[in-house]
């Protein structure tokens, strides 16, 4: 009996994972299609089968995610101050973003190597993370008065935030955005934030 990333339905998703860890680990310039093929335990015409070149592999990474249907679903406890509700926007990315570390720390390094498909791939995430930051503090945090400037803010500082976790590995990502997040409330609610 075939193993589950033997089955067909289940090996191109295979394939993407080993991918994503081979990627993420020496960039999509570093890995060679037969080092994946080798890593999925299949032929390199197997790879082919379903994408055409490397470029269509680093596409479908990111594709595969489903970043803007997975945001549509995202809620988070509406009760609480305007500061609680907005600490909840904040963790709910700032959590995001760590469950998708392989994932962006590939895009950064491909967009720094300016791998073509990286630039507009990155673009568009990063324009869904904005929408979904803008939808969350519209429907829980109308308190904020310019939503699209806060949503800059919040992107802002949950980026920051994740080069920090990147340039400083043995900091806690609990503290960093337990930081950043006390400082978004101070800045965006400071009539009413806590001390």
């Amino acid at each position: 009996m075939p193993s589950d990333a033997a089955r067909p339905g289940n090996q191109r998703e295979h394939i993407l994972d080993e991918a994503l860890t081979l990627m993420s680990e020496q960039g999509s310039a570093g890995m060679s299609m037969r080092q994946l093929a080798q890593a999925c335990g299949v032929q390199v015409a197997a790879i082919y089968h379903y994408f055409p070149s490397k470029d269509a592999l680093l596409q479908s990474v990111f594709e595969e995610r489903q970043y803007t249907t997975r945001l549509e679903l995202l809620t988070i406890d509406a009760g609480g101050s305007a500061e609680d509700r907005l600490r909840a926007v904040f963790d709910t990315f700032w959590a995001g973003l760590l469950d998708e570390e392989p994932v962006l720390r590939l895009l950064l390094g491909e967009a720094l190597r300016r791998e073509p498909v990286a630039l507009p791939t990155g673009s568009a995430l990063l324009e869904v993370f904005r929408t979904g930051v803008r939808m969350l503090l519209e429907q829980y945090v109308p308190e904020v008065g310019d939503v699209d400037r806060v949503t800059e803010v919040v992107v802002a500082q949950v980026f920051s935030g994740f080069i920090r976790h990147i340039f400083e590995p043995g900091t806690d990502t609990a503290l960093i955005g337990a930081e950043l997040v006390e400082l978004l409330v101070d800045t965006v609610l400071p009539a009413t934030a806590s001390v």
